[in-house]
């Protein structure tokens, strides 16, 4: 029983982020805000690593 709701509960979290990304009238906008996001947390990964490197 435990499991079953641990399942559920992880496949509505993922129900509610696809309706998130993919709304529509603003998932577009969306989806291009969080590439720019991760772009940027790249670009700090790898700053970070060429700094710590001797």
């Amino acid at each position: 029983m435990r499991f079953r709701l641990t399942r559920l509960m992880m496949w509505m979290g993922l129900a509610a982020a696809a309706t998130y990304f993919f709304d529509p009238d603003r998932g577009e906008q969306r989806r291009k805000d969080m590439r720019k996001k991760i772009d940027r947390m790249r670009k700090a990964g790898e700053k970070a690593k060429t700094s710590l490197s001797p």
